[in-house]
């Protein structure tokens, strides 16, 4: 990260290239220099689930791209309290730091449209959470030992088994269920306050159902950046 802004700031003719870091130097640079661009620095967001990479992006980075499989008690109880430490450690304001959020959607308007994301999501989830370095994911939750159970399952090839761990408790914590008409709401009431951005987790593909399913998805965009604005 460090090393990144050194290159984006020598890219700019800001300083000369002459970054020494613990891993890796850099202090070459061609002729080729792309020169500024006409906006600010980019934002750089860093990926991070564990506590210990969670302050390290406190520390340097704009923002996390939280993993999708989380749940807003693990954003609350383990991720914001860590970017708080390592942002204070460093110096900065935690409350400048931005969260972009990848969602579960289990969508639609019948039951029978909603189950086909449903058991998308029940096999998405299972296979995050067979990381076993992700488990306390569901330990925050008391659901100790079911990482170590999707390990074991996805060694076995046992995916009806995995998904089939995943219970309709474990859906409502970790995925948003909604009708079409109230997805926006069901979105910003549970991310109001913690997240910068929402990513809808499976929107490309279901855009490859038709242009109605397009609309469907640009629709509800715009209905929650409404809300958002509101």
């Amino acid at each position: 990260m460090l090393a990144l802004r050194s290159i984006f700031r020598a890219f700019a003719g800001e300083e000369k290239l002459a970054f020494e870091g613990r891993f890796y130097n850099f202090s070459l640079l061609g002729i080729w220099t792309p020169g500024p661009i006409a906006y600010p620095a980019p934002p750089v967001y860093l990926a991070a689930v564990r506590p210990w990479m969670v302050r390290a992006a406190g520390e340097v980075a704009d923002g996390i791209h939280v993993h999708p499989f989380h749940s807003i008690e693990y954003l609350r109880e383990v991720l914001l309290p860590n970017v708080a430490l390592g942002s204070k450690a460093a110096g900065r304001d935690p409350a400048a730091f931005e969260l972009a959020c990848p969602v579960f959607t289990i969508v639609g308007d019948t039951e029978a449209e909603r189950e086909e994301w449903r058991k998308r999501t029940r096999f998405q989830i299972a296979f995050y959470g067979s990381t076993r370095t992700y488990a306390n994911v569901f330990e925050l939750h008391g659901w100790h030992g079911t990482s170590e159970r999707l390990h074991e399952l996805q060694r076995k090839g046992d995916v009806a088994g995995m998904a089939s761990t995943i219970t309709d408790e474990m859906l409502d914590v970790y995925a948003v269920t909604a009708t079409w008409d109230d997805l926006p709401r069901v979105l910003v009431d549970k991310y109001r306050g913690l997240a910068t951005r929402l990513i809808f987790y499976f929107a490309n593909e279901a855009w490859e159902k038709g242009p109605e399913a397009l609309r469907r998805w640009q629709d509800a965009l715009a209905r929650t950046k409404a809300l958002l604005r509101g």
